[in-house]
């Protein structure tokens, strides 16, 4: 049994999520899911996502990491750079409990959720 979908309600007009997932590899990335955006790795722990079509105005985005042993990614975190002008690209880098950039492994996940508006509010 699934349950309903209902529309998302938020305190910005027309906000749109995009929402992307991937797994880390011997210093690669693949996308699992995420229609419309490609992620590439650019250096160690940086990653970037780039739309096919510019997704709108930027509102802002957030990640949750995902492991299969779930003390391989304690202490990690992730930090967004700026979305590019025009629009298409946004990076963002995962660094360890140290402060020092960390590449996903295999069965090392993240996931980025990018929220976007068609309108100039």
């Amino acid at each position: 049994m699934s349950l309903d979908a209902f529309p998302v309600k938020a305190n910005a007009p027309e906000l749109i999520e995009h929402v992307c997932l991937a797994v880390g590899g011997a210093s690669a990335i693949t996308k699992v899911s995420g229609e419309g955006i490609a992620v590439s790795r650019t250096d160690t722990g940086d990653y970037l996502l780039t739309w096919s079509d510019a997704p709108g105005n930027f509102k802002g985005a957030t990640a949750s990491l995902q492991a299969t042993t779930i003390g391989d990614l304690a202490g990690h975190t992730v930090v967004f750079g700026a979305f590019t002008a025009g629009g298409t690209t946004l990076a963002f880098g995962v660094y360890n409990a140290a402060d020092a950039s960390h590449d996903l492994a295999a069965l090392e996940w993240v996931t980025v959720r990018v929220a976007f508006s068609h309108t100039g509010l």
